[in-house]
């Protein structure tokens, strides 16, 4: 494994934009997705304590306030939110990547690593989650490894992480 100097800096408070980005077909919108973090915690929060959702629905809406969170770079909150959402639907790659951002950005690399690497298992078309193992990988000087990440994440989605 060759040494780079990325180590952290292209993990920390990079990739922000994971959280706004659509789901996947496999699970469906839920209304208390807002542009604004308060707004979408505030909604999220009151579709969950409603008791009205189960099951995918509200699976999605913790995912969402999962990002909500992350998006006010509250991590601690945002992986609660994420691990919600995966003992829900444990088939959810995105809250698997979106888990696994909160890590990185808590420069817990090696538990972003086993999120991303779960998310590719399920869903190996999902740019994503290579790309954001590539940065936890660059976060743990694994360079190799970062550059194959990438280049698939790229050959998946050449826009991913732009």
């Amino acid at each position: 494994m060759r040494q780079s100097g990325w180590g952290v800096v292209a993990v920390s408070g990079v990739w922000l934009s994971l959280p706004a980005d659509a789901q996947p077909n496999s699970v469906q919108a839920v209304s208390c997705h807002r542009g604004d973090a308060e707004m979408a915690i505030s909604a999220c929060t009151s579709e969950i304590q409603s008791g009205k959702f189960a099951g995918d629905y509200l699976a999605a809406a913790y995912n969402e306030r999962g990002d909500a969170y992350a998006n006010r770079f509250d991590y601690e909150h945002a992986i609660e939110d994420y691990d919600h959402a995966i003992d829900l639907k444990p088939d959810f790659a995105r809250a698997f990547t979106a888990r696994g951002f909160a890590h990185s950005n808590l420069l817990d690399f090696e538990l972003a690593i086993k999120d991303y690497d779960q998310a590719v298992k399920l869903d190996p078309n999902f740019a994503k989650a290579f790309y954001g193992r590539a940065l936890a990988k660059f976060g743990l000087c694994d360079v190799d490894g970062a550059d194959a990440d990438i280049a698939k994440a790229r050959s998946l989605d050449p826009n991913v992480g732009k």
